[in-house]
């Protein structure tokens, strides 16, 4: 089980670290990977993980991926139609009441990180700690957390081989 847990783990290390975020793309030079941690909470569970953003003039894609290397949701957002599409979502999320909410909290979420103007009514709070922005849907008690992941070589806590 323990080997099995550590492959999984480096499989989401070489996933988030092996894009290259810092070149520019020759095809396309306005793309950008960003990385966010998140947290998404209700009353009875939460799932937390790795968000990779990667954005360009017209959509915004992305991808919640948790601890074990497991995808949760991927999404895309369209700017001109200003709505979210989800492409891909785990087993225990595939339920169309949640799809929905999710739906309409991701959009706002995308709303509040990117600073998009949102122009519905809303019920939901925006607190700002820092660089953490938590989104709290005030309608369904969800609250949704998300922290932008710097990978630093100096925080690295493999050894090297001596």
């Amino acid at each position: 089980m323990k080997r099995f847990l550590l492959f999984l783990s480096s499989v989401l290390m070489i996933c988030a670290f092996g894009v290259k975020a810092n070149e520019p793309d020759s095809v396309t030079d306005n793309k950008q990977l960003e990385r966010y941690t998140f947290l998404i909470e209700t009353g009875k569970a939460y799932v937390s993980g790795l968000m990779l953003v990667n954005e360009n003039e017209d959509f915004i894609n992305g991808s919640m991926i948790n601890e074990f290397g497991v995808s949760a949701i991927d999404f895309t957002y369209s700017r001109k139609k200003r709505k979210v599409k989800l492409v891909n979502v785990a087993g225990f999320l595939n339920k169309w009441y949640i799809k929905m909410v999710m739906k309409e909290d991701i959009r706002f979420c995308l709303h509040t990180i990117y600073d998009i103007p949102y122009d519905k009514k809303n019920n939901y709070e925006v607190t700002r700690t820092g660089d953490t922005v938590s989104v709290f849907n005030c309608k369904r008690n969800i609250k949704y957390s998300f922290t932008p992941f710097n990978s630093n070589p100096a925080n690295d806590t493999e050894r090297e081989s001596i």
